[in-house]
């Protein structure tokens, strides 16, 4: 992402009243095509990032997060952050 800020402002703008903007994430990465913070931190950190997205936003109730990995623990994680349109 080059400009996150704009990405969930513009998410923000095309949702539906109180619609759901939802962002799901892996620990898979490719690193030429990641910000180097996102190289630099592990699974909660990124959860964090995103929420960040959403409140930095202003544009975005409080984001929550869920795990829904398949096997936890025994595969490879996968998380949901999502958040509600404030309009």
């Amino acid at each position: 992402l080059i400009d996150p800020l704009k990405i969930f402002a513009e998410m923000a703008r095309v949702l539906r009243p109180k619609g759901r903007a939802i962002i799901s994430i892996s620990n898979r990465c490719f690193p030429s095509k990641a910000f180097r913070l996102w190289l630099r931190t592990n699974d909660l950190e990124h959860i964090f990032i995103v929420g960040a997205f959403f409140h930095y936003s202003n544009m975005f109730f409080p984001a929550k997060a869920f795990d829904i990995s398949p096997n936890p623990g025994k595969s490879d994680p996968l998380y949901v952050i999502e958040a509600t349109v404030k309009k």
